[in-house]
C-alpha cells in the first residue's frame, strides 16, 4: 500500500472519528434539551392544573356562599311564620288559661 493510501485511510478515519464525536456531542445536546424542554412542560403542566383547582375551589366556595345565603334566607322566613303562627295561637292559649284559672 501507497503512502498516500495510508495518510487518505487515516484522514478518513479521523474525520469518522471527529463526525462521530460530534454525533454524541449533538446526541447529548438533544436529549439534554429535550429533558429541559420536558421538565418545563411538567411544569407547566402543573401550574395550569394548580390554577384551574384555584378557580374551581372560588367557584365551589362562591356557590356554597349562595346556597348557604339561601338557606338562612329560607330559614329566617320558616322562622318568621312559626312566630306568626304561634302568636295567633297565643290568644287562644292565653284564654284557655284564664278560663281554667276562673273556673278553679
Amino acid at each position: 500500500m501507497s503512502l498516500e493510501a495510508i495518510t487518505e485511510i487515516r484522514e478518513v478515519e479521523e474525520r469518522t472519528e471527529r463526525a462521530k464525536a460530534e454525533a454524541r456531542v449533538q446526541a447529548q445536546k438533544l436529549a439534554a434539551d429535550a429533558e429541559r424542554d420536558g421538565k418545563a412542560l411538567l411544569r407547566q403542566g402543573q401550574d395550569d392544573a394548580a390554577a384551574a383547582l384555584a378557580q374551581a375551589l372560588r367557584g365551589a366556595e362562591e356557590t356554597a356562599a349562595q346556597r348557604r345565603e339561601a338557606i338562612l334566607a329560607a330559614a329566617a322566613e320558616d322562622c318568621r311564620k312559626l312566630e306568626n303562627a304561634a302568636h295567633g295561637r297565643m290568644d287562644k292559649a292565653v284564654q284557655a288559661i284564664l278560663e281554667r284559672v276562673v273556673e278553679s
